[in-house]
């Protein structure tokens, strides 16, 4: 029995797979509705510097500009109204939620599980600045979304 190898039916199926990896990890790392604003009032007081972990290059689907875009994320600090640690997640360069002073903060019961979901908040951002621009590593290289940070 023939296999049916058909290149633009393993582009759809990959593109399908794609979004709904985005889906998944946005769902996953989004905070409760009422925690959007929390998670950027604690990012204000994260530890300075942020320490830079991605450093890409984006061409704007709009007009073709190149801009710099480089992910931080704090060293993991206590949140200031409970138990929990916290680590903040910023993007600049893209002009998007994640392009602020300050970013956005992850919570977790210690450090650890609070930089792991500031990793999966970073890739959220990575996939929302994909949104506006062609990410590439710098060199002209493709960078691949469905690659863990």
């Amino acid at each position: 029995m023939a296999i049916n190898d058909d290149p633009s039916r393993r582009e759809a199926r990959l593109a399908e797979a794609l979004r709904t990896n985005l889906r998944r990890r946005k769902a996953a790392s989004r905070p409760p509705v009422d925690d959007t604003a929390r998670a950027i009032d604690v990012a204000r007081l994260a530890p300075r510097p942020y320490s830079p972990v991605r450093r890409l290059e984006g061409v704007s689907h709009r007009d073709g500009a190149r801009v710099a875009l480089v992910l931080e994320i704090s060293a993991p600090y206590p949140a200031p109204d409970g138990g929990e640690v916290c680590c903040a997640v910023r993007l600049t360069g893209d002009g998007g939620q994640f392009d602020t002073e300050h970013g956005k903060a992850a919570f977790g019961l210690d450090g650890l599980q609070a930089m792991k979901r500031a990793l999966d908040l970073a890739q959220v951002a990575l996939d929302l600045a994909s949104t506006t621009h062609d990410l590439r590593w710098p060199g002209e290289r493709p960078y691949d979304l469905s690659a863990a940070i």
